[in-house]
């Protein structure tokens, strides 16, 4: 259904071309949002403030369980069951979240007049062009953080799915997005950017706590929506710049790179950058083949994509393949989010599409030519080595409610035990066994007795771990109680027969490191700083 604004005399044809995208819905549109003064802008964030539009809020309105993540196109696509507008935030939700057009007079009725005059003149509000009684959002406009943006709208107002165009902009208001940001570091730094930036949710975080921040997308479109985002905020530290990946950005190096770029698989090409090639992985290809330079020694690129794990490689060694012949001098780590067998995708992925058993066919070939596995839902950490020291391969398996800082003590372990000097520090330690660590033992019939046969130890949190061990090591947990040092552990060890008196002791603390590492044992981190 199509919409107009409701200041008239500020019409323009262009606008009318958003509201109507039905009849080319594949052809670039113009971005038919208003710059308002930075007074205005203040006063409308300071309403969805005041107004209690928060994540939390909109779970409590829209009774959204903890444990399901927000996401747009859920809500969006969903009917409101005639929900009744009570406040302004029903109507901030009613209007920018489910979509749905409300009669003018009620709607303002919601709205301090100059809250109103606001969202009327930056055209966030207009009038449906087939009944002028009624009004609704022209944009998306949702809660990030603390923050506020606006990206594309993603239905009609009776729920139906918008027809896409080609450069669409995505909702930061995803399950994918709300992992990058999870997992994206926002500590304090001189240089942040975000590639791929879309809306620039990460850019703007990043504004809190970095000195300079970027943002850059290939899309004009994209940026001018990250820029009102940034107004809307009172951000006033981000420079967006409109380009290839790092081309706007040519000759600088950054403390830290965020990105979630197009990574799913396609037949087919779609919007601008909608996807990332037949297996997903051109984009984060070329961004990780054009990293080396873009890093200052210890900068990170946090990247939320999609990995495949090969029959003869690894997704962690395709990574280290990309680097190039920089390779060892940055740190590759590899979070793993979820994982996907290629049938099932080719499946979900076609009866999402209304394929048919041709699509499923194609899909099935293209994997098993290129030899896929796996796919794999990852936040990949790539890590510039800052000092004299051989670089580490990291991979972790994470699952829903495994905390950002989890992952973060995971790089600065791993960081740590490959510099010099480390072991010694560690043999000082007072480790103690993680409480919940799972021992199994496989047994075989030989002989007529039972013979064991496997040990594996295992844990499901922080990090799901399952590692194949040496039959010893299960024993050592228990003298692991905070009051032996890693010294004393392994002289207990040789005594033991667990490990031969030759044994190095660098080798011995490696063992130890690698526990650590797993999740079995715990130490203080000042022990080894």
């Amino acid at each position: 259904m199509a919409f107009a604004p409701i200041v008239v005399k500020t019409f323009t044809p262009s606008m009318l071309v958003f509201a109507i995208i039905s009849a080319r819905p594949r052809e670039p549109l113009m971005f038919h949002l208003r710059m308002l003064s930075s007074e205005q802008f203040a006063v409308l964030r300071e309403h969805f403030s005041r107004s209690g539009f928060t994540e939390q809020a909109v779970r409590q309105r829209l009774h959204i369980k903890p444990e399901k993540p927000l996401d747009l196109v859920s809500i969006c696509t969903r009917p409101s069951a005639n929900r009744k507008v009570a406040d302004s935030l029903d109507a901030i939700i009613h209007l920018f979240l489910l979509g749905e057009a409300l009669p003018v007079a009620e709607a303002a009725s919601f709205f301090p007049p100059v809250v109103w005059e606001a969202l009327t003149q930056s055209e966030l509000i207009l009038i449906e062009v087939t009944d002028a009684a009624r009004c609704l959002a022209s944009a998306a406009l949702f809660p990030v953080r603390g923050l506020f943006s606006a990206a594309d709208r993603w239905t009609n107002i009776d729920h139906s799915i918008r027809p896409t165009f080609a450069d669409i902009v995505y909702p930061a208001m995803t399950k994918s997005v709300t992992q990058f940001l999870d997992y994206t570091s926002f500590a304090p730094c001189e240089d942040f950017l975000e590639l791929c930036a879309g809306t620039a949710p990460a850019a703007l975080l990043a504004s809190k706590a970095a000195k300079n921040v970027w943002a850059t997308d290939i899309t004009e479109r994209s940026l001018a929506f990250a820029g009102f985002n940034a107004a809307l905020n009172g951000i006033r530290n981000v420079t967006f710049a409109q380009g290839d990946l790092f081309q706007p950005v040519a000759g600088r190096a950054f403390d830290r790179i965020a990105v979630h770029p197009p990574y799913m698989p396609v037949l087919k090409p779609a919007e601008i950058y909608s996807a990332g090639g037949a297996l997903g992985e051109d984009l984060a290809k070329r961004i990780i083949s054009e990293l080396p330079g873009r890093l200052k020694p210890g900068g990170r690129l946090y990247c939320r994509t999609l990995g495949i794990d090969r029959a003869k490689r690894s997704y962690e060694q395709t990574v280290r393949d990309w680097l190039g012949e920089k390779h060892a001098h940055y740190d590759v780590a590899l979070f793993v989010l979820d994982n996907l067998l290629p049938r099932r995708f080719a499946l979900e992925h076609t009866l999402n599409k209304d394929g048919g058993r041709a699509e499923v066919a194609q899909w099935e070939k293209l994997f098993e030519e290129n030899g896929v596995e796996e796919l794999l839902a990852v936040v990949l950490v790539i890590q510039r080595v800052a000092e004299q020291r051989p670089s580490f391969t990291l991979r972790r398996v994470m699952r829903d409610g495994t905390p950002a800082a989890a992952m973060d003590w995971a790089l600065g372990w791993e960081t740590a035990m490959h510099r010099n000097g480390t072991c010694e520090a560690l043999f000082a330690a007072k480790p103690v066994a993680t409480p919940g660590t799972e021992v199994t033992v496989r047994h075989v019939v030989r002989e007529g007795q039972l013979a064991a046969e496997d040990f594996r130890m295992s844990l499901k949190r922080p990090f799901e771990v399952d590692w194949k061990v040496q039959p010893w090591m299960p024993l050592l947990l228990p003298r692991c109680d905070g009051d032996t040092t890693v010294g004393e552990l392994f002289e207990q060890s040789k005594q033991n027969g667990w490990v031969l008196p030759e044994t190095p002791a660098t080798e011995f603390c490696g063992l130890i490191a690698n526990l650590i590492s797993g999740g079995f044992l715990q130490t203080e981190r000042s022990q080894i700083a």
